[in-house]
């Protein structure tokens, strides 16, 4: 199921990790697993893909992209305990950590 959201209204603080992974995919085409610092983080659950809209009205010009593609998942790495990430997909194929909700 896709939606389009601002951000999460159930959390208030995330850590911005913004940093380039390695995404697994499933058949389906939902992130499976990552690779963050060389550490695989499995996919627990359901992944809900979830888009933010640009303010293109805010800038001069024609925008290139309106919608950026989040996958809000919940994952572990090992037995770690499980946290809450979104994972950005970007317009040339690049997955990014973009949030640690914790």
């Amino acid at each position: 199921m896709t939606q389009i959201v601002d951000a999460p209204q159930f959390m208030d603080t995330a850590v911005i990790i913004d940093k380039t992974v390695q995404v697994e995919l499933s058949a389906d085409g939902d992130p499976r697993a990552f690779v963050w610092d060389r550490f695989e983080h499995t996919v627990i659950g359901q992944p809900q893909a979830v888009f933010t809209r640009t303010r293109w009205w805010e800038h001069t010009g024609t925008p290139t992209r309106i919608d950026t593609e989040l996958w809000r998942l919940d994952a572990a790495k090992g037995g770690e305990d499980q946290h809450r990430y979104d994972l950005r997909h970007d317009a040339d194929g690049t997955w990014v950590l973009a949030l640690d909700w914790g």
